[in-house]
């Protein structure tokens, strides 16, 4: 049986100040666009063309073999959590305070001629390993030097044309032997792909329920979650567990008029196996609002593009008026504070390996 890559088909784009799993509201794909870091916009989308690199090649059960020597790969290290724009990456130390960021280099398969003009997300694999997605491709990156290279591409058979923007990678067991990615359209929906890049439908996030639990209404209950930024799923010892950041908007997949606080979920993993249209969402932990004893202006955070979850934290990375942010989340309620901004740095995905150690949330 093929290993899957499991691409979740789900828009990126939250409201306040977020992180950015697709494009910032600076640059959207339906050519609005917007400085308010606090408003909501819709993710962008990458334009059409090639990468680098040349085919992945195949594990034993004949899938991608996501494994071997790319950025990090190789020997399981410390769970360092990766960041980027548009075009570079960055690395980070997730226990680090404040949060300090380390360039990598430019992605040498997005924004030249013929190729696509974003990376929209990346995730990371158990080995350290890191994978990314634009609007066309799937890539396996390796350091050269300053530059990160795109190694492995795996074009997306993609008729539709779809725009993937937030990614993980499901540990082994769920939908095969192998480790498998999960991606990201507004749609709201869940797709798995081959090692051909063709797409099958594995799920959504369901309806926005009256309220988030913790006494916070929603304005467009009833309607269909949107992805706002990303998804991220640990291994967490054979019980995984998995986060995404999601929106509520009265026009779903429109990105028109939708909340500007994003909401965290808990995505339930094991659902992930049948190919279906039913939710993948275990329970809504709770809409990012600021929490006590922040020392930031913003009442909430939107469009959290990026996530990397780590112990009880979920870290969230938005964009907004040509700037980065990082939000740290209680995964328990949602609650969250802006602990740093980063000048010129607006932010498009985030990832940690599997094996980052994360804090199941309680039952809810």
């Amino acid at each position: 049986m093929r290993a899957l890559l499991a691409l979740l088909s789900t828009g990126i784009l939250a409201a306040g100040w977020g992180c950015a799993a697709s494009q910032d509201a600076d640059s959207t794909d339906d050519g609005s666009s917007s400085s308010d870091p606090t408003s909501s916009g819709s993710g962008g989308a990458g334009a059409s063309g090639g990468g680098g690199g040349s085919p992945a090649s195949t594990g034993n059960g004949g899938g991608i073999g996501i494994g071997g020597s790319g950025v990090g790969g190789g020997e399981p290290g410390p769970a360092l959590l990766y960041v980027h724009t548009d075009t570079t990456l960055f690395t980070a130390d997730p226990l680090e305070t404040p949060l300090t960021l380390t360039e990598i280099g430019d992605f040498d398969c997005v924004g030249g001629d013929g190729q696509d003009i974003s990376m929209t997300d990346l995730a990371v694999n158990a080995a350290g390993e890191v994978w990314g997605i634009s609007k066309s491709n799937v890539y396996r990156f390796e350091v050269q030097g300053s530059t990160v290279h795109c190694a492995d591409t795996i074009p997306l058979e993609n008729p539709d044309d779809i725009s993937f923007y937030g990614m993980a990678i499901v540990p082994p067991g769920i939908l095969g032997a192998a480790e498998v990615l999960l991606a990201a359209n507004s749609a709201g929906e869940l797709w798995s792909i081959d090692d051909n890049g063709t797409l099958s439908r594995r799920g959504t996030f369901g309806k926005v329920p009256a309220d988030d639990g913790n006494g916070h209404t929603f304005q467009h209950a009833g309607k269909d979650w949107e992805l706002s930024g990303d998804i991220v799923i640990s291994a967490n010892d054979g019980d995984p567990v998995g986060f995404a950041t999601v929106r509520d908007c009265p026009d779903p997949p429109s990105a028109n008029g939708c909340n500007e606080v994003d909401t965290l979920i808990e995505i339930d993993v094991d659902k992930l196996v049948t190919s279906t249209t039913q939710s993948v969402t275990k329970s809504v932990r709770g809409k990012v609002l600021k929490a006590s004893g922040c020392s930031d202006s913003a009442p909430g955070y939107g469009r959290i593009y990026g996530i990397a979850a780590y112990q009880g934290t979920v870290f969230g990375f938005s964009r907004g008026a040509g700037d980065g942010f990082a939000v740290e989340i209680s995964n328990q309620d949602g609650y969250g504070c802006l602990v740093q901004a980063f000048s010129g740095n607006p932010w498009s995905g985030a990832g940690i390996t599997t094996l980052a150690p994360v804090d199941p949330p309680p039952p809810k």
